[in-house]
């Protein structure tokens, strides 16, 4: 029988990386002109592979928040009307996705300042706490505390 730390023995590397989402929003034409782009951030453990009834390997990507990019006339906007946007576009909730893990590979290398962030280890063995409450304490951690 093999036990749940068995079936992890590398460490977790946490990872976040923003992806742009914009085209699956439908934005009506009066918020159109003031929203550059819309970003899912997931997180995922860059060390666990999954294969989803194909031979090429996955990442399981966690949906933490959205996070909407304001144009300049979007950021001319008052509070009120800017909140509306980001109370519109970023509290929807998200659903968790699967993306091969050449893609994800790809984004890294591509990604610029404020789209993919490098956690690393908690630094907790398995035997104290498992893999999946170590997951769901990074997923709250990043739910209230978003490096990106």
């Amino acid at each position: 029988m093999t036990t749940e730390t068995e079936l992890h023995t590398l460490p977790i590397d946490a990872h976040l990386i923003a992806i742009d989402e914009t085209r699956h929003y439908s934005i009506p034409e009066a918020d159109a002109p003031f929203i550059a782009q819309i970003r899912g951030i997931y997180l995922f453990d860059r060390n666990v592979h999954t294969y989803c009834c194909e031979m090429t390997p996955s990442h399981f990507l966690t949906h933490i928040c959205d996070s909407v990019t304001l144009t300049p006339a979007g950021e001319e906007l008052d509070e009120y009307a800017k909140d509306r946007i980001y109370q519109d576009y970023e509290l929807n909730g998200g659903d968790d996705i699967y993306i091969h893990v050449r893609d994800i590979d790809r984004m890294i290398d591509k990604a610029g300042k404020g789209d993919h962030y490098a956690y690393g280890s908690p630094g907790v063995s398995y035997e104290d706490v498992d893999y999946d409450d170590q997951m769901e304490s990074l997923r709250e951690h990043f739910n209230v505390n978003m490096p990106l």
